[in-house]
């Protein structure tokens, strides 16, 4: 009998070395996991959009595919005598599955698109489209994945009383894991070498995980007989005393339940915290990645501590965690409300230093870390303590994991879905915040009322915390998010004061107190004209010195003086090039200017695709800019990505116009690759055109260029327009050249509708126009040589462009050799001679009035104003010998 019990217990006395073993392995697991979700989330986005109910899609499946996972599975290990060679199956299941998922979202592209096609005008069913393809490409491995936890836990378990320490270690490690995983993601292999690498690195450690496990899972198999023998000793043994508590009924269910709402505020505080993040740090994907970092080091944190912990009142404990998680919130909200004033002093000191980026994103690190910590730990201690209260048998390990952790994830979809569909648009930034809190309180609240540790205190102890939360919540107030919220352009915040100013100069500059950056930065309720949250963006409108803009996160993007110029040449551009055209859409609405402005062209339809439904709703701020352009009768309005719109719209255009934001900011990347410019060319009608918007300022002459190369694979056809200083470019693109009609482009010009517009911006005749365009279609290829393409495998611009943003870097790629700025060419093939030689050819040449029209335009703008004034009158110095 002694020999028998000795090899039950040994069943479940793993080696301490093969013990480190599978926590290392399950670490590894952790990071690529990580890694994948990343992944294929950019895998997914060229097809599915970035739309918010998109990646909520993704996400909830991923989710709900780990519940799955983790119930089947863990009920599967505890009728095994093997888990470990499951769980080796597993990892090598999921390293295939991830080397071949290029291939199955190729395959699963076909029917979603044409499907899409076919129900481009149902909203409804092209949601559920997402949700089916999200389920096709995601479910399975999302189900492989959540089923590792349990049948570890089943394998290291074997007394319920180690539940709860064996589980927050795995957990824990996990999370580590998925830190470094997000990391290296983040900041290394997506910058360096893109998506499929990243894939394949994320696979082969899965396979690796699955590798180191081979040794403790052949001698699991070795004591399999023992653990038969275990199974029928315990079958027919008389009921033996394994936990240090038993539970009522109502307190299992109060901790599952307790725990869902915690899962719920977890991913909903992740949420709210990105938009904090963008809003206070700029929406950069390295942003994101420090923020989601530090958010799961928390959640690691917490599971680490509570597995060292020795805890005999596990109801007692998890309860006080969900009120701790409310206090420490509330009481980090005065930091919260810094935050773009700290980074601002950040940036600035980093400027000078050669590893400032590097040293800037840790900064950003520990400022997150210095609100979240406390509160994320906090998390990271329910499930551990609710997987020991749920413990109830050795034979039933893995299936209570397994269901204990489907509660924590189900609450985690639920609360992404919630909070960024629902709890933003509905509430915003505070209502979404206290809505959380209030889970954490009510869970921590209805912990205690159940608790049997504090049976006759339960009042008590449920009125003080009460009180206590009320105490800090009046305390810090509820204005902590108006200085995050109405921050406006604090990003461009690189330089200090002067010192050889006075102290009165010095003190009033921002960087000098917390109270001058909001007196610069903040937007007063006067300036305030529109305020908006919705999944996708905060959106102000502020008017300042007589201009509106348009604020998306904080950045201006749009305005109806300052962005005025560029706004409407974009615009007039290609329609001036092709004014036969009848369809037109515009990508990206902002101030509505670019639409308004096209409208004063013969246009009979134009589609607007706009992402952010709050940016629509500012629209009536803009109505006198952009002529009132979403009530005329020829607009048609799509809330959606502009990718996903691209691969599913059944017609096509004969001018396409791509306005996104600045490509620095996360997902905007994608807007500036072959396969998006391969899109808009098989959605243009034969002959038409593309246009898009590329920002030369805060971006390197490396990116400019790897733009234009890009575009140029695509289009052999180019020319370039610009504004004064060329920090504005326009590109025109097409597959067959463009020939302009002068005669045609006479004719428009006299439109009292298209004049009157470009009298907005100085315009007074059609050369003036004109002088915008600097390359044309022969000189384009010229300047661009070999080099790397941005591509969906491989978004160098999102990686390279933020750098630029915090240097304040200022692109020169085509000032150099631009003929009017240079003033060295006064035969070159810019519209502007070709018109000259056109004007002269018809006998009609332009007269020394035309030129100095067209000068006086150029010359009061800023920028290189002057050197095209005296370009353009040097070349009517010519016409006047001839």
């Amino acid at each position: 009998m002694k020999r028998k019990e000795r090899l039950i217990r040994e069943r479940h006395r793993t080696p301490s070395k093969f013990e480190h073993v599978i926590f290392a392995a399950f670490f590894l697991s952790g990071l690529a996991g990580l890694m994948h979700e990343v992944v294929w989330a950019k895998l997914l986005v060229p097809l599915i959009g970035a739309a918010a109910h998109a990646q909520a899609a993704v996400l909830a499946v991923f989710m709900g595919g780990l519940a799955i996972g983790a119930v089947l599975i863990g009920r599967l290990s505890d009728r095994i005598d093997r888990p470990l060679r499951i769980y080796v199956i597993l990892e090598l299941l999921i390293g295939i599955y991830g080397l071949l998922l290029p291939l199955l979202v190729q395959a699963g592209a076909l029917g979603y698109v044409s499907l899409a096609t076919h129900f481009f005008e149902s909203a409804g069913i092209k949601i559920l489209l997402r949700f089916a393809l999200a389920i096709a490409v995601v479910l399975l491995p999302a189900i492989l994945m959540g089923g590792t936890l349990p049948l570890l836990a089943r394998h290291l378990i074997g007394r319920v009383t180690e539940t709860r320490r064996q589980v927050a270690r795995l957990y824990g490690l996990n999370s580590l894991g998925a830190v470094v995983g997000a990391g290296i993601a983040g900041f290394v292999t997506l910058p360096l070498f893109g998506v499929y690498v990243s894939l394949v690195l994320a696979s082969v450690l899965n396979l690796a995980a699955g590798a180191l496990v081979l040794r403790p899972a052949a001698r699991e198999a070795a004591s399999a007989g023992a653990a038969q023998q275990r199974d029928k000793r315990s079958k027919g043994a008389k009921k033996r005393k394994d936990s240090t508590a038993s539970y009522r009924p109502a307190q299992y269910v109060v901790t599952l339940v307790a725990l869902a709402l915690s899962g719920f505020a977890a991913m909903g505080y992740e949420v709210l915290f990105t938009r904090i993040i963008a809003l206070s740090f700029g929406s950069s994907a390295y942003s994101f990645t420090v923020m989601l970092m530090s958010f799961i080091t928390g959640i690691a944190l917490g599971s680490l501590v509570i597995s060292r912990l020795k805890v005999k009142r596990p109801l007692w404990v998890l309860a006080v965690s969900q009120l701790a998680v409310v206090v420490a919130l509330l009481a980090a909200t005065p930091l919260v409300s810094r935050l773009p004033y700290e980074i601002g002093l950040l940036r600035i000191g980093m400027q000078n230093n050669p590893f400032g980026f590097e040293l800037y994103q840790l900064g950003k690190a520990l400022r997150i870390c210095a609100v979240l910590l406390l509160p994320t730990m906090c998390l990271g201690f329910s499930f551990p303590l609710v997987a020991q209260i749920q413990a109830r048998h050795p034979h039933q390990i893995g299936a209570r994991v397994g269901s204990t952790y489907a509660w924590n994830t189900l609450g985690n979809v639920f609360g992404v879905m919630v909070t960024s569909l629902l709890l933003l648009p509905w509430l915003g930034l505070l209502g979404g915040f206290h809505f959380n809190l209030a889970l954490n309180f009510i869970a921590g609240l209805a912990l205690l009322v159940v608790a049997r540790e504090v049976e006759g205190k339960r009042r008590v102890f449920a009125g003080a915390a009460a009180a206590f939360a009320v105490v800090v919540y009046l305390a810090v107030g509820t204005g902590w998010p108006d200085t995050v919220n109405f921050a406006t352009n604090h990003l461009r915040l690189r330089l200090g004061p002067d010192p050889a100013l006075g102290l009165k100069d010095r003190l009033s500059h921002p960087a000098s107190s917390f109270e001058s950056w909001k007196q610069v930065f903040v937007a007063r309720e006067t300036e305030s004209k529109f305020f908006d949250e919705d999944s996708h963006a905060t959106v102000l409108v502020a008017e300042k010195f007589g201009d509106r803009l348009l604020f998306i996160n904080s950045k201006p993007d749009a305005s109806s003086l300052r962005d005025l110029d560029t706004q409407i040449l974009i615009a007039h551009a290609p329609l001036f090039l092709k004014p036969q055209a009848k369809t037109l859409l515009v990508i990206g609405h902002g101030s509505g200017v670019t639409a308004g402005s096209a409208l004063r062209h013969p246009i009979e339809r134009v589609d607007i695709v706009e992402i952010s439904r709050a940016v629509l709703n500012a629209d009536p701020f803009f109505a006198q800019a952009n002529y009132g352009v979403l009530a005329d009768a020829r607009t048609r309005v799509h809330v959606d990505d502009g990718q996903s719109f691209l691969r599913t719209v059944p017609r096509g255009y004969d001018v396409i116009i791509s306005e996104p934001t600045n490509p620095w900011i996360a997902g905007v990347g994608g807007l500036f690759t072959v396969e998006f410019f391969e899109l808009a060319r098989s959605r243009l009608n034969p002959g038409g055109v593309f246009t898009v918007w590329i920002q030369a300022y805060e971006q390197n002459d490396a990116g400019v260029e790897l733009v234009c190369r890009t575009l140029g694979s695509v289009f052999p056809h180019v020319m370039v327009f610009g504004d004064n200083d060329l920090s504005n470019l326009v590109a025109v693109a097409s597959m067959s050249p463009i020939e302009p009609d002068f005669g045609q482009m006479e004719q428009r010009f006299g439109d009292p509708a298209v004049r009157v517009d470009l009298a907005r911006m100085g315009i007074s005749n059609l050369p003036g126009l004109l002088s915008h365009h600097r390359v044309s279609q022969g000189r384009f290829p010229t300047l661009v040589g070999p080099g790397p393409l941005n591509t969906v495998g491989h978004e160098r611009l999102e990686y390279a462009t933020p750098r630029s943003m915090f240097k304040g870097e200022d692109s020169m790629f085509f000032d150099r050799s631009d003929p009017l700025i240079q003033g060295v060419d006064l035969d070159s093939d810019i519209l502007l001679d070709r018109y000259i030689a056109y004007r002269l050819a018809v006998g009609r040449p332009m007269s020394r009035q035309d030129f100095e029209e067209t000068a006086r335009y150029t010359e009061t703008m800023l920028g290189y104003g002057s050197e095209v004034s005296k370009a353009i009158m040097a070349r009517a110095e010519r016409a006047d010998t001839r």
